[in-house]
């Protein structure tokens, strides 16, 4: 796998977790993926630029009416090999990014994050 499919995605990624595989969580384009009903709501990933040119994410989470709750946007911090440092104790792999689909690894203090 080249770093060309591992790079940071642009855009809005719905969580795809009925495709998720060994702690790797599977993401779909929002708009463009006909996601099946999900009684416990989905996460969304929104990948942008910040105006200094720094790439952040926002997390997006079901509140308890169901409604998209989002997290203060977070810097990301290049750690090479399609690694990002997301806050203080998160990394983000990038195991795949293609435009159908983007498949990620999140570390907590050394852990793979399990949803």
């Amino acid at each position: 796998m080249t770093d060309t499919n591992r790079a940071l995605p642009g855009g809005s990624w719905t969580h795809s977790f009925e495709e998720d595989e060994a702690g790797v969580e599977v993401y779909r384009p929002t708009d463009a993926f006909p996601f099946p009903p999900s009684r416990k709501g989905r996460e969304v990933l929104r990948f942008a630029t910040h105006d200094d040119g720094e790439p952040a994410v926002t997390s997006l989470l079901p509140g308890p009416d169901d409604r998209p709750r989002a997290a203060p946007a977070a810097t990301l911090r290049a750690l090479g090999g399609g690694r990002y440092a997301w806050g203080a104790d998160m990394e983000l792999e990038i195991v795949e990014a293609t435009p159908a689909i983007l498949k990620l690894v999140r570390r907590h203090g050394g852990g793979a994050r399990n949803l």
